[in-house]
């Protein structure tokens, strides 16, 4: 689908973006519309195995009749992420290794696991030379980042549901990055996810059980207050770390970080809303990053939900509070059950 949204803040401004969904048909449309990467994960990908049978189905019974248990689902991921990456490795070469990505996401439940998912992380590594390996930001997937960033290997950060969060993934990238270079290597491009829409599906629950009643427009607009002040700090102190907004839950959470040196993840249904409200004309085509957040919005939010400041301020939470964080739990909990357990019985 022609998307002159997209194509045009691509084209125009420092903002990239990247397709957020295995599916052919929509990676290679977005390619057509400026995007520089692809994002899977365990939903997305058991959603790409199961649609394009065509394309995978005798790669699957191959690897069924062959691995079990959790080797069977990194094969599976093998097939699927080696396969986008040969798509995207033409922006790769262009851009000389700064993007074109595929990112591939370890286990959800192995997020307190350091040497399991650094185990894993090492795996998909091996995919191509323009797969990203996704962590948590979890207190052990901090340490695992850090690690990886030392051996040169590409990484996300995934389940950055706040700010602190994003610093720890920050810094240890930082750490990670110094010790490749005392090594002698070339330190590897990183982004860090925050995923603001499942920050917000968390705090539309705490509402809801509550019995709160802040404004669902109060919601979208503290996630898009959530990035420009992560982005604010980044820009600050200087880590190289890109962020990546993802997880978008309306058009306007798009538009309003235009302009940023960002490298979004879009999924094709907020592509979708996007192309609308360009036709509606209820987004324009300007940038818009350095557009103040609607401040009343935000203290309603702060006031109403306790939990949003844990996410929002910079010392919300220490590291050792990221793992029972309840948009933490709700992430990868919703990864696990709606994508690996999935692939597990497939």
């Amino acid at each position: 689908m022609e998307n002159s949204y997209l194509a045009w803040m691509a084209a125009n401004t420092d903002t990239r973006w990247c397709n957020d969904s295995a599916l052919r048909d929509d990676y290679l449309s977005a390619l057509q519309n400026g995007a520089v990467g692809c994002t899977t994960n365990p939903p997305l990908t058991f959603e790409a195995l199961t649609t394009n049978t065509d394309r995978f189905g005798e790669k699957l019974k191959l690897i069924q009749a062959k691995f079990s248990g959790r080797e069977k689902v990194v094969e599976y991921f093998r097939i699927l992420v080696s396969d986008i990456a040969k798509e995207f490795y033409p922006v790769y070469e262009k851009s000389g290794g700064k993007t074109g990505y595929v990112r591939s996401q370890v286990e959800p439940r192995l997020s307190g696991d350091a040497e399991a998912m650094l185990g894993m992380g090492k795996t998909i590594s091996t995919f191509g030379k323009n797969v990203m390996v996704k962590i948590p930001g979890s207190k052990a997937g901090v340490w695992v980042l850090e690690e990886l960033a030392a051996l040169g290997i590409p990484t996300t950060a995934t389940v950055c549901v706040s700010i602190p969060q994003m610093i720890a993934v920050a810094e240890a990238y930082e750490r990670g990055a110094a010790r490749a270079e005392k090594a002698g290597l070339k330190p590897a491009p990183t982004t860090s996810a925050l995923v603001q829409g499942r920050l917000q599906d968390f705090l539309v629950a705490e509402n809801a059980k509550t019995g709160n009643k802040v404004a669902l427009s109060d919601l979208e607009a503290a996630m898009t207050a959530v990035l420009k002040r992560c982005y604010k700090i980044f820009n600050e102190r200087g880590y190289r770390a890109v962020i990546m907004p993802a997880a978008f839950r309306c058009a306007s959470q798009v538009s309003e970080l235009a302009g940023g040196v960002f490298e979004m993840t879009i999924h094709p249904k907020i592509q979708k809303l996007v192309i609308e409200a360009d036709e509606n004309g209820s987004i324009k085509h300007e940038k818009r990053i350095d557009a103040p957040v609607d401040q009343d919005a935000i203290e309603r939010v702060l006031k109403g939900l306790p939990e949003f400041r844990k996410a929002y301020e910079p010392d919300g939470m220490t590291i050792d509070g990221f793992d029972s964080f309840g948009g933490t739990i709700m992430t990868l909990d919703g990864f696990d059950k709606t994508g690996w357990q999935k692939l597990l019985v497939l």
